[in-house]
């Protein structure tokens, strides 16, 4: 069994991802479907073909199959370039301005020639089994982002159910006490009220107490 991380491209956390779906050797990531590297955050189609072409090359190269890397070629190995002929002298008549006229005319023609532009890479197509995968996590992606918006509403409904609340017993309370205060105030109202009421008929009592001795007294005398 190997383990993930002598992979080219797989560090520590790509491969505790990786564990955390049932893949924690490279012999299960070979037999790894894509879709389900494609579930794992984080890792896209690019990456899923950079993690298959670096399983590929391992497997290889525990087959013995890899492709043996170029020798360099030794000084020793490397022959001699031929030494030119001597050229006899040049004759004073020949014509020394037939190389650069070549010179320019190969130039013109290169230039002439068009300019092959790189072929552009052809879009990677993706597998059903990819698409359907991805469309599967775009799916649950907006479920959840609809979720947390619904579950962020419903806090903010709470928040202000509970502010509303609170404003509602503050102005309770406050109608409370100031009820009490009056009837206080009705009450210590009343009970003066009584104690003038029973002064006064107190005071028309003894009046009448000394009108009904007065008669008497004269009587008396008589």
């Amino acid at each position: 069994m190997t383990a993930l991380t002598k992979l080219q491209g797989i560090g520590p956390a790509l491969a505790k991802a990786l564990q955390g779906v049932g893949i924690s050797t490279v012999e299960d990531l070979s037999s790894a479907a894509e879709a389900d590297l494609l579930k794992i955050q984080g890792v896209g189609v690019a990456r899923v073909k950079r993690i298959k072409t670096a399983v590929t090359a391992h497997n290889a190269k525990q087959n013995g199959t890899a492709p043996a890397a170029a020798k360099p070629v030794t000084k020793s190995a490397a022959k001699p370039a031929a030494k030119p002929a001597a050229k006899p002298a040049a004759k004073p008549d020949a014509k020394p301005a037939a190389k650069p006229a070549a010179k320019n005319a190969a130039k013109a023609s290169a230039d002439k020639q068009p300019v092959k532009r790189k072929a552009e890479p052809k879009p990677q197509t993706l597998s059903a089994e990819v698409k359907a995968a991805l469309e599967k996590a775009a799916a649950e992606k907006a479920a959840r982002i609809a979720a947390e918006e619904k579950a962020a509403k419903a806090k903010a409904k709470a928040r202000k159910s509970a502010k509303q609340a609170q404003a509602l017993a503050e102005e309770f309370a406050k109608a409370k006490e100031k009820a009490k205060v009056k009837a206080k105030k009705l009450k210590a109202k009343a009970k003066k009220a009584i104690a003038r009421e029973k002064a006064k008929a107190k005071r028309i009592l003894d009046s009448k107490s000394q009108k009904d001795k007065k008669p008497k007294k004269d009587k008396k005398q008589s």
